[in-house]
C-alpha cells in the first residue's frame, strides 16, 4: 500500500482496497523480481517501505529464510494494514512500525536495503522521500522501487482502451442519472518517465544500476479488481461516490472489452534498482 496516501482505516476503505488486485499472480512476479535483486541471504537490515498488509514482507522473509540474524522492518501509515501484517507475517526478526515515507530516517536504523514497491507514484515530494531513503542506507546499500503508473506503462496498440473504459463508465452513470462533476478534482497520479525517475535517484545519491520494464497481460478479472480500488475510482470518476463509481466501472469495463474484442490488456511495470553512493 502507499506509504503516505493510504485511505482511511474504516469499513469503506477495506471494501475498496488495493488488496484484491494485489492477489493476482503477476503482482507477486513483478515484486519478486526486485526482491531477488536487492535482498541477500545475509545478516542485514531490510526495510519494506509502504508494506501495507505484508505481501512484499512475506517475499523478503522467504528470501532470508535460514538467516537468523537478519532483520526486516515494515513501515506503513495505516494501523489496520499493520495489524493484518503482524497477523500474517509472524516470523523471527520481523517488526512493523507506523509512519510515512517522509519520516523514514526517524523510524529505522541504518539499513542495507530498502524496497518501496507500487507506491512511489503516489508521493508528492519524491525528492524528499528519496533523500530519506538515502539517509538510512549504508554506503553501497540497495534501493528498489516499481510502478505501473509511469509514462510508458501503456502499449500503444491498446492505449485507447483506458480512455474508452472511463467514457463507457460515465455513460453508465448517466443512465442512472449520476453525472461526474466537471469541477471535481481527480486524484492525480504523477506519470513520470523512466529518465525522470533516474534523474531523481541520481540527485538523491542513489545511482540506478538496473532499469527494466516488465510486460504483464492483465485479464478482465484483474481489471475488474482495479476498478474497485478507491484511488482508481476517484481518479477516473472524480466526485462520484465509491459504490456508484465502482459499479459503473464494472459496466464500462465489459462494454469496452466487448467493443474492442479484447481478452487481456498488456501493461508495463517500471522496475528500478539503485545503489547508495
Amino acid at each position: 500500500m502507499p506509504a503516505s496516501a493510504t485511505p482511511g482505516d474504516n469499513g469503506e476503505s477495506a471494501r475498496y482496497s488495493f488488496s484484491p488486485f494485489a492477489q493476482h499472480g503477476f503482482f507477486t512476479t513483478v515484486n519478486q523480481w526486485l526482491v531477488d535483486r536487492v535482498v541477500r541471504p545475509l545478516p542485514e537490515i531490510v526495510v519494506d517501505l509502504g508494506c501495507g498488509p505484508g505481501a512484499v514482507t512475506k517475499l523478503i522473509v522467504e528470501k532470508l529464510r535460514g538467516v537468523t540474524s537478519a532483520r526486516v522492518i515494515g513501515i506503513d501509515p495505516s494501523p489496520s494494514a499493520l495489524e493484518r501484517a503482524r497477523a500474517d507475517v509472524d516470523a523471527p526478526g520481523v517488526e512493523f512500525r507506523q509512519g510515512t515515507a517522509e519520516q523514514l530516517s526517524g523510524l529505522v536504523p541504518q539499513a542495507h536495503a530498502v524496497l518501496f514497491l507500487n507506491a512511489i507514484h503516489l508521493i508528492a515530494d519524491k525528492a524528499r522521500v528519496l533523500g530519506e531513503i538515502r539517509r538510512v542506507l549504508v554506503p553501497r546499500g540497495r534501493f528498489a522501487f516499481n510502478t505501473t503508473f509511469f509514462a510508458g506503462a501503456y502499449e500503444s496498440s491498446t492505449s485507447g482502451f483506458w480512455r474508452r473504459w472511463v467514457v463507457r463508465a460515465m455513460q453508465a452513470l448517466k443512465e442512472r442519472g449520476i453525472a461526474v462533476r466537471p469541477d471535481a478534482q481527480p486524484n492525480r497520479l504523477q506519470w513520470m518517465t523512466r529518465e525522470e525517475y533516474g534523474a531523481l535517484c541520481e540527485a538523491a545519491g542513489l545511482r540506478p544500476t538496473t532499469v527494466e520494464c516488465l510486460r504483464v497481460d492483465l485479464p478482465p478479472s484483474c481489471l475488474a479488481d482495479i476498478g474497485r480500488f478507491s484511488l482508481f475510482i476517484e481518479g477516473a470518476l472524480p466526485g462520484v461516490p465509491l459504490e456508484a463509481g465502482s459499479e459503473a466501472l464494472q459496466i464500462g469495463l465489459q462494454r469496452a472489452l466487448d467493443e474492442l474484442h479484447l481478452t487481456s490488456i498488456p501493461r508495463y511495470w517500471l522496475e528500478v534498482v539503485a545503489e547508495a553512493v
